[in-house]
């Protein structure tokens, strides 16, 4: 029985570690640029830096000496009929985009805020920069809410005479849990490694290989 509920409280441990949500929040606008790491009701600040504190003069260190260059006659060249690193690689690309396609629908946008004021010198001009932030935010809501989850969002578009530029705000928070990185960690990584290891393969190894299965 001991045994039992070590094990029920390690899975529930695991359960609630898998519900964490992390990701990061931007946002954008006169003050400059911010950009945070979230995991769970933390935050970790990653721009701007934080200013360095500055080390105390110490003993200089000596430079490293340099090694000398590897004459071309000593490199290795890969073996023939083995395919090089670039196509290997170039093996993974649907991998790449299956991991892209399953982010996208795991990954949830929870705060998304856009305050735009339009302004300019030529009144004219200014209304019709209003008229085409509005018509390219019509167009680009239907985008973000086919293809993530948003729970919340805030779109303010204004015009404003005397205003002699546009000026925004921008701010955005998005996260996924560790429980789903984990799972396209493991299902997708997989993938990865048996393309990978296939790919290595020459083509006659290939061919025994597939004539084994």
């Amino acid at each position: 029985m001991t045994f039992l509920k070590v094990l029920l409280v390690i899975l529930a441990v695991l359960w609630l570690v898998s519900l964490i949500r992390v990701g990061g929040r931007v946002s954008y606008g006169q003050a400059g640029l911010f950009a945070a790491a979230l995991a769970g009701p933390f935050k970790i600040q990653v721009l701007p830096l934080r200013p360095k504190k500055e080390k105390k003069p110490g003993k200089a260190k000596k430079p490293k000496k340099k090694k000398p260059p590897v004459a071309e006659e000593h490199k290795k060249e890969p073996e023939e009929g083995r395919p090089g690193t670039l196509s290997r690689l170039m093996e993974l690309l649907p991998v790449v985009g299956q991991v892209c396609g399953a982010l996208k629908r795991k990954i949830r946008i929870d705060d998304l805020e856009l305050e735009l004021i339009w302004g300019g010198t030529d009144p004219a001009a200014a209304a019709l920069g209003y008229g085409r932030a509005n018509a390219a935010l019509g167009m680009l809501w239907p985008v973000l809410d086919n293809n993530f989850k948003v729970k919340r969002h805030s779109f303010q578009v204004g015009l404003d005479y005397g205003r002699t530029e546009p000026a925004a705000e921008v701010r955005a928070a998005v996260t996924i849990t560790v429980g789903q990185i984990v799972t396209l960690g493991v299902r997708y990584g997989i993938k990865a490694l048996v393309t990978w290891i296939r790919s290595g393969k020459g083509p006659r190894k290939k061919q025994e290989a597939m004539s084994h299965e």
